[in-house]
C-alpha cells in the first residue's frame, strides 16, 4: 500500500505542477487562468507534502490529504463552471480528479497507517540500531 501511495501522490504532484501552466496553451477566461493557477499550486504543495512523508516513511499529514481533495475537486470541477475549451477541459479535469483521487489514497494511508513498517521492508528500529555506533 505505500509504495502505491508513493507512486499515485508523486505523480499527482506532477500533474498539479503542470495543471498551473495549461492555461498558457489555451484560451480560457481570465478566472479560469487564475483558478488553476493558485488552486494548482496549493494542490502541488498539498499533494507534495503527502509525497514527500510517504517517500521518507512517514505517515502523510491528514491536513494535506484533505488539502489536496478539496483542490483536486475545485480544478476538475472549475471548467464548467467558468467555461468549457476543448482540450483544456479534458486536461484539467482529469488531472483534478488524479489529484483528488491521490488524496483520498493519502487520507485512506493516514488512518491505516502502521508506523513500524518502512518502504524497504525492514522496521525503524533494526535501521536504528544498525547505524548506531556500538560502544568501546
Amino acid at each position: 500500500m505505500a509504495r502505491v501511495t508513493k507512486a499515485v501522490t508523486v505523480a499527482a504532484t506532477l500533474v498539479a505542477t503542470v495543471l498551473v501552466f495549461v492555461p498558457a496553451l489555451y484560451p480560457v477566461s481570465h478566472p479560469q487562468a487564475l483558478t488553476n493557477v493558485l488552486v494548482g499550486q496549493f494542490a502541488a504543495m498539498a499533494i507534495g507534502h503527502c509525497a514527500y512523508r510517504v517517500a521518507y516513511g512517514k505517515r502523510p499529514a491528514l491536513r494535506s490529504a484533505v488539502a489536496s481533495v478539496v483542490c483536486g475537486a475545485i480544478l476538475a470541477v472549475s471548467p464548467v463552471l467558468f467555461g468549457l475549451v476543448a482540450v483544456f477541459t479534458t486536461i484539467t479535469m482529469v488531472g483534478g480528479a488524479l489529484v483528488a483521487v491521490a488524496g483520498v489514497l493519502a487520507a485512506v494511508a493516514t488512518v491505516t497507517w502502521d508506523e513500524g513498517r518502512n518502504l524497504g521492508g525492514l522496521s525503524t528500529e533494526r535501521e536504528e540500531a544498525a547505524e548506531s555506533p556500538e560502544p568501546a
